[in-house]
């Protein structure tokens, strides 16, 4: 297998905005938290069920999982998309095809960073809300609309990859 061209790609304005999307739920997810901790009852909601619905309760130390592994994945995705020559494709990648290839993935990859920060920024949010009593559970919509938004991008990329 030849080796694959190393691209460095421009960001669109369409890329700049999901970026900056992604930042925004970022920085929102570390300082909401920070916000509304001292306000938080001892134990918060800490697992939620498939329809939204609170099944365990813990510390309120807890709040920090979300904004913790929101960062690990943020910054992962961030720093993993500027390298999109070692990505998995489902086609074989060329010197002609490579450019589109790799403006498809890393796409794919600034959208599911922020579906994935956007979740976490909701959940944590719903956490909050749930633990001062304002709102009950995630809301039954939570998993679909998640779950729609992440492999319809997914289902989206596969298309586009696979059109000549």
């Amino acid at each position: 297998m030849a080796a694959r061209p190393i691209i460095k790609l421009e960001w669109t304005a369409w890329d700049k905005i999901l970026e900056g999307l992604g930042f925004l739920a970022m920085v929102l997810l570390l300082v909401i938290p920070i916000y509304y901790y001292p306000e938080l009852p001892d134990r918060i909601p800490k697992h939620y069920d498939a329809t939204g619905q609170v099944t365990a309760y813990g510390g309120k130390g807890m709040l920090w999982m979300m904004p913790i592994i929101g960062l690990i994945t943020y910054t992962g995705l961030f720093f993993i998309n500027k390298v999109p020559h070692i990505f998995n494709y489902p086609t074989e990648i060329t010197t002609e095809n490579a450019e589109r290839q790799y403006r498809i993935a890393t796409r794919m990859i600034r959208t599911l960073n922020v579906i994935i920060v956007y979740t976490f920024l909701y959940t944590s949010y719903g956490t909050i809300q749930n633990a001062m009593g304002i709102q009950v559970g995630l809301g039954k919509a939570f998993m679909p609309i998640f779950l729609i938004a992440l492999f319809g991008t997914i289902v989206v990329y596969l298309v586009k990859a696979f059109r000549k």
